[in-house]
Formats: structure tokens, C-alpha cells, sequence
């Protein structure tokens, strides 16, 4: 085989196997939870527009920080809840000012589609819905978990 045609092989052999490896985890799971955040942003955002609201604004320090709180959770580190609340806020206050802030966690394992199930949820939910629809112009979501264990969400609002 001509040494061009063997390193074209290799190469794409290579990027074969990375794929592989992408599918069966490593980095995967990154990549499913980043898709999975933003489906879930924008299906709170076509639940805004459906009430004639504004759509929220994806601020990455609040996806970092609810992220942060899903991984937690996710963990065992925190119990299933809002414990840390007010300390997470008050560290986004350091970098993003905010005149009030709102928090919907939900946790779900074994749909299809777990970003929709926990839109749904929250939905259904009078106070979740109330943040969802609220006063609030910008937002970070932060997942954690896995199919087998389930997901871990966390939203957080900010209003300038």
C-alpha cells in the first residue's frame, strides 16, 4: 500500500476509533448533557413565548453554577433540593448583578427524553411554573447524571 493511502487509513481509523469512544462514553456523556441543557433552555423558552413572554438569555456563569449544583446532587454530596441556594446567588452577585433570583431542580430517570420530562414537570408544578414564567430575563441550566442513575437538573434565574 502507498504510504499516503496507509496514512489516510490510519487517519481515519483514528477518527473512527475516537468516535467509537465518543458513543460508548468518555466524552460523551459532556456532549449529551451540553445537547440536553440546551433542548431544556429551549423548551422553557417556547413555554415563555407561548404565554407572550420574552425568552431568557443563556448566561454561562449561571449554567456553571447550576451545573455545579446538579453534579452535587448527583454525587450524594447535597440531598435532592435547593440547599445552597442563597450561597450560589450570592456568588453569581460577585460577577453577574441581580435584583432577584429563582431555582427549579428536578430529577428524572427512564424517559426518552429527559429534558422534556422535566420541562414538563415543572410545568405541572405551580411553583416551578411560576419561576418559569416569572419576571426573571436571564438563565443558566446545569445537568448531571446518566441514564442508569437518572438526571439531575438545575435552573437558575436572574433578573437584572
Amino acid at each position: 500500500m502507498h504510504p499516503l493511502a496507509l496514512a489516510a487509513r490510519s487517519a481515519a481509523l483514528a477518527l473512527l476509533l475516537g468516535l467509537t469512544a465518543l458513543a460508548c462514553g468518555g466524552q460523551e456523556d459532556g456532549v449529551v448533557l451540553a445537547d440536553m441543557e440546551a433542548q431544556t433552555h429551549a423548551l422553557i423558552n417556547a413555554e415563555r413565548q407561548a404565554q407572550g413572554l420574552p425568552a431568557l438569555a443563556w448566561e454561562a456563569l449561571i449554567a456553571d453554577a447550576a451545573r455545579g449544583h446538579s453534579r452535587d446532587m448527583s454525587s450524594g454530596q447535597v440531598e435532592f433540593g435547593h440547599d445552597g441556594f442563597d450561597a450560589r446567588v450570592d456568588a453569581l452577585a460577585e460577577q453577574l448583578p441581580w435584583s432577584s433570583a429563582g431555582e427549579n431542580v428536578a430529577w428524572n430517570q427512564g424517559y426518552p427524553d429527559p429534558a422534556a420530562q422535566a420541562v414538563e414537570g415543572w410545568m405541572d408544578s405551580p411553583g416551578h411554573r411560576e419561576n418559569i414564567l416569572g419576571d426573571y430575563d436571564r438563565t443558566g441550566i446545569g445537568i448531571a447524571g446518566d441514564a442508569t442513575d437518572g438526571y439531575y437538573f438545575t435552573q437558575i434565574f436572574l433578573r437584572d
